[in-house]
């Protein structure tokens, strides 16, 4: 079955902001990161719109969306 994902960031620039790949039946969102050596510890996931975890199970046409959690930011003092 195929899947389109959608990357953010430096996932984006390592492979394509948008793309479709093909998936086995019973795959889960961790198993395609894990294909892809993205780590599911490091990114949000999202499907069709809406936020899930590594085990989702994908489905035909699915938009998957992958943003890298972004660190850093405003510290008072420092």
């Amino acid at each position: 079955m195929r899947v389109k994902l959608v990357l953010y960031g430096a996932l984006a620039m390592r492979f394509a902001p948008e793309f479709e790949v093909d998936v086995e039946e019973g795959s889960r969102v961790g198993d395609l990161l894990k294909k892809m050596g993205i780590s599911t510890e490091e990114c949000h996931i999202l499907i069709n719109e809406r936020k899930v975890s590594e085990g989702q199970l994908l489905k035909e046409n699915d938009v998957v969306k992958i943003l890298p959690v972004i660190y850093g930011g405003y510290s008072p003092g420092v």
